[in-house]
């Protein structure tokens, strides 16, 4: 439980501000939230919610892209895959959640640290400084009210916290370093026969009779893909910039606003000592230690040791305190008033609060400058007509959703809206390339349940598309012709699986060695080699092959299949351990690599206890 005590200790603000940033980043680039609607249901008592699966979405997104890199394409994979991936997401999302909640880690601190990463998001920021009507437009467009976004963010902090707090101790000893050092430097000596696959397939040559054969037996695997075309049109907030009417003075009264937002902003940055009431018997046992503490501060004692000596804050006490720059939104109006009266480096006197004794410290003081009149305007004009040409493309788009209600014709819902309907190119799964890419288009477009002319619409941040599924194109058989190429190539691909088995089969039931080398000579698609010092992690051979090696003991043969569908045949003549010394020499290059290892084992064994643990009750209406 000390990981459980100490949960909000490390990098907190950074991390509050990534955490922040995760639902709001992507909920307003996917059409997921266009889909859900209402709760689905419940793990461990916490409810599901539209807002939750979007963030399991996103999450899973961002797990594989942290796989495969930043181009990964979670939409390429498999329905099934994607379904299962974001399921898994929402179960450890929730069960954490629950976790959070039951050891009280969703309270006030945690409410208080959501809000400085919702101030220190730069989505919220204008030239680095929050602005409220920036934070209220963005998370409004979003599906949020301001109160509801702080508490799915106060939520997700806990949770993350809490699952950060599980995995923060990764203590390794010499002696696990040590064996895992002299296990993965083991080597093996090896001798191996080979039949390689591509060049056996290449040796194959098919008759025209066995191509004809084959493709009339196989004809299911010669249709081409049924395609799909649609109409559409589109909303587009650009569109709406120039009907953006901007009120009289506008500028001028905001222009205001800002200037009297920033008399009274200046960066302040202080920190604190806390004594917490509830860690003692009574109240005055409390006083008297942030009083003794006072009184060091009074004969000249360092502030920021103190904190660490005495503070009972953990997540500032090891930092001096710090509690970064001060705003008034979020921190006790106690503490404001006791700030207005310090210069740089001074302390207050003792504040009382609720539940804790505090001293406040000044330790940076930066007065702001404001910005270019003209560029605050420009600014603020921007704003106006970028949140007023959403909410005019809003206003159109809910007029005719009733007519999607009383399901219109595309045509006449585009001729309503001045628009024309345009017919896209015809697709199939495997060629879509649509100018707007979004997966729910491209789901639709090929759902089995797709209706033509069905009009629908999907939202799509900045833009709406209405489109109607309008022609479908049956799959047909193409004549030999069109498919010589691919009926060649099955057909060897299937010659050659079944010959290599039979090659391989005939080779390990021979025992004697001048046979075995004449069979090898014979074909130039199989080889024998020998291979000494090999290491687990060689590239010398498949990964696969060189963990069954490695898994059996000296003297055994053994038969393996590569995933590409070369087979071989392996002699394990012994293995060798590295020496003490050999070991000492490199121990050092595998001490990082041993606490990774601990660390991921440990989270294995969370994720795994979470799905063991957790009660799911979700709706059967979920599709993901």
């Amino acid at each position: 439980m000390e990981s459980l005590r100490n949960f909000l200790t490390g990098p907190r603000l950074i991390f509050v501000v990534m955490v922040c940033a995760i639902p709001f980043v992507f909920l307003g680039t996917s059409s997921l939230s266009t889909v859900f609607t209402g709760s689905f249901g419940s793990i461990n008592g916490e409810d599901v919610s539209e807002t939750d699966i979007q963030i399991a979405a996103n999450s899973a997104v961002q797990r594989y892209k942290s796989i495969y890199g930043d181009d990964f394409d979670f939409d390429t994979l498999d329905e099934s895959i994607r379904s299962e991936s974001i399921k898994q997401e929402l179960i450890v999302q929730k069960v954490l959640q629950s976790g959070a909640r039951d050891l009280g880690f969703i309270n006030e601190v945690s409410n208080k640290e959501a809000q400085k990463g919702i101030i220190r998001s730069p989505q919220f920021q204008i030239d680095g400084v929050f602005d409220e009507d920036v934070y209220s437009a963005q998370v409004n467009s979003n599906g949020f009210t301001k109160e509801g976004y702080l508490d799915t963010m106060t939520e997700l902090f806990a949770s993350e916290i809490y699952r950060d707090s599980l995995t923060r101790f990764n203590f390794v000893t010499e002696s696990e370093i040590f064996d895992l050092t002299a296990l993965l430097e083991q080597t093996t000596d090896i001798t191996f026969t080979k039949i390689n696959f591509d060049d056996l397939k290449n040796n194959i040559v098919n008759t025209l009779d066995e191509l004809l054969n084959y493709y009339e037996e196989n004809q299911v695997l010669f249709y081409t893909d049924e395609k799909r075309g649609f109409k559409y049109f589109l909303l587009k907030q650009e569109d709406y910039r120039d009907s953006v009417q901007i009120p009289e003075n506008y500028l001028e009264a905001a222009y205001s606003q800002y200037l009297e937002r920033y008399e009274n902003i200046s960066e302040i940055r202080f920190a604190h000592i806390m004594v917490d009431k509830n860690n003692y018997d009574d109240s005055q046992q409390a006083f008297s230690v942030i009083k003794s503490v006072e009184d060091k501060l009074k004969d000249g004692e360092d502030f920021a040791l103190l904190a660490s000596e005495y503070s009972e804050d953990l997540i500032t006490k090891d930092i001096g305190g710090d509690l970064d720059y001060f705003e008034k939104d979020i921190f006790p109006i106690q503490f404001d008033e006791a700030i207005e009266t310090l210069s740089l480096n001074e302390y207050s006197d003792i504040i009382e609060l609720e539940d804790t004794y505090h001293i406040l410290k000044i330790t940076e003081y930066n007065t702001q400058e404001p910005l270019p009149e003209s560029q605050i305007k420009d600014e603020l004009l921007n704003e106006l007509i970028e949140s007023e040409s959403f909410a005019l493309m809003n206003d159109d788009f809910s007029e005719f959703e009733s007519m999607l209600l009383d399901n219109s014709s595309i045509e006449d819902i585009a001729i309503e809206a001045s628009k024309e309907a345009t017919s896209s190119d015809i697709y199939s799964e495997d060629d879509y390339d649509f100018e707007i890419i979004d997966s729910f288009i491209k789901d639709y477009l090929f759902a089995s349940n797709t209706q033509i002319n069905e009009t629908v619409a999907f939202e799509l941040g900045n833009q709406v598309i209405f489109m109607s599924l309008d022609r479908i194109e049956e799959p047909f058989l193409m004549n030999f012709d069109q498919v010589a190429d691919d009926v060649a190539d099955l057909l060897s691909e299937s010659k050659a699986i079944e010959k290599i088995s039979l090659l391989q089969n005939e080779y390990t039931s021979n025992d004697d060695l001048n046979d075995k080398e004449s069979f090898v000579e014979t074909y130039s698609y199989i080889t024998t080699e020998s291979y000494v010092d090999v290491k687990r992690y060689s590239s010398l051979l498949p990964r696969e092959v060189l963990q069954k090696i490695f898994n059996e003991s000296s003297g055994t043969t053994l038969n393996i299949d590569a995933n590409n569908g070369d087979k071989y045949v392996v002699s394990i003549n012994s293995f060798s351990k590295p020496t003490e010394e050999e070991i000492q020499e490199i121990i050092a290059e595998y001490s990082a690599f041993g606490e990774e290892r601990f660390s991921s084992k440990m989270q294995q064994i969370i994720n795994d206890d979470v799905f063991q643990s957790a009660k799911v009750n979700l709706n059967d209406l979920i599709q993901f």
